[in-house]
């Protein structure tokens, strides 16, 4: 079993509890998120409860480095924006959710020009697609940027798999699970496309994750593996009906 901590905000939890929580576990090397930066309402909030912003208040007073991930850092100054890069910590970004309680855009070009490392989430579960989340974001940034490609990088030209290869690098970080690579002793976390898709066919093998992303949204993965075990084949998980049936009857329960 992963441990780690999670502390939920600036404004939930006080600056004691964190050094305390932080002290016990100093020898543990465990990984810590925190949401942080979410809203613009928490950002003027921790500047009058604190005296300064949130992202630029946990760089100052805490010991952030690569165990640390920060959930959402929405809006962020340059320095900010820089500092994070510097300290190591993941970003962790949640499209769907940002999105949907109408949170804001992270600057994401800036980020990645820092040398920042960033990852996706699903935070709320408004969806729970990776597809989705690395659409709306690249999307979100060609909106207020009025540009194209912008996760795409000098070393990948595609932005599909720019994308795909930051944010696998972000969630091998942020989750410290030993996954995200194929080499040996690493978690055999694996997902394969179908080639044969109507929508994958015209893209070609190079082309393959720019065709998931962004030319449609049918199930085009064929399967899944955890650790070394199959989890979905046929386009769907092994236990899909037993679960479904589950969550139905918890559904119901719950709404009777």
């Amino acid at each position: 079993m992963a441990l780690g901590i999670a502390f939920h905000s600036l404004r939930a939890v006080p600056e004691a509890a964190m050094r305390e929580v932080l002290e016990a576990t100093s020898g543990a090397l465990l990984p810590v998120h925190v949401h942080i930066a979410e809203q613009l309402a928490e950002v003027e909030d921790c500047v009058a409860t604190r005296g300064r912003r949130p992202v630029r208040w946990l760089l100052d007073e805490m010991p952030v480095d690569d165990r640390w991930t920060l959930v959402h850092a929405t809006h962020l100054e340059a320095g900010e924006v820089e500092g994070i890069a510097r300290s190591g910590a993941t970003v962790a970004l949640c499209p769907t959710t940002e999105g949907n309680l109408g949170d804001g855009l992270f600057p994401l070009r800036e980020f990645i020009d820092a040398g920042g490392c960033w990852g996706i989430g699903s935070d709320s579960h408004v969806s729970v697609s990776p597809v989705e989340e690395l659409r709306w974001l690249e999307y979100g940034q060609r909106l207020t940027r009025h540009g194209r490609n912008i996760a795409a990088t000098k070393a990948q030209a595609s932005t599909g798999e720019s994308l795909y290869a930051q944010a696998l690098a972000g969630g091998e970080r942020s989750s410290r699970r030993g996954a995200g690579h194929l080499r040996p002793g690493a978690l055999a976390d694996l997902v394969v496309l179908d080639g044969a898709h109507p929508q994958l066919v015209p893209c070609g093998p190079e082309g393959w994750i720019d065709g998931w992303l962004f030319s449609g949204n049918q199930p085009v993965v064929a399967e899944a593996w955890v650790a070394g075990q199959q989890q979905v084949g046929d386009g769907g998980h092994r236990h899909r009906e037993r679960y479904r049936q589950d969550f139905a009857r918890v559904l119901a329960a719950l709404l009777d």
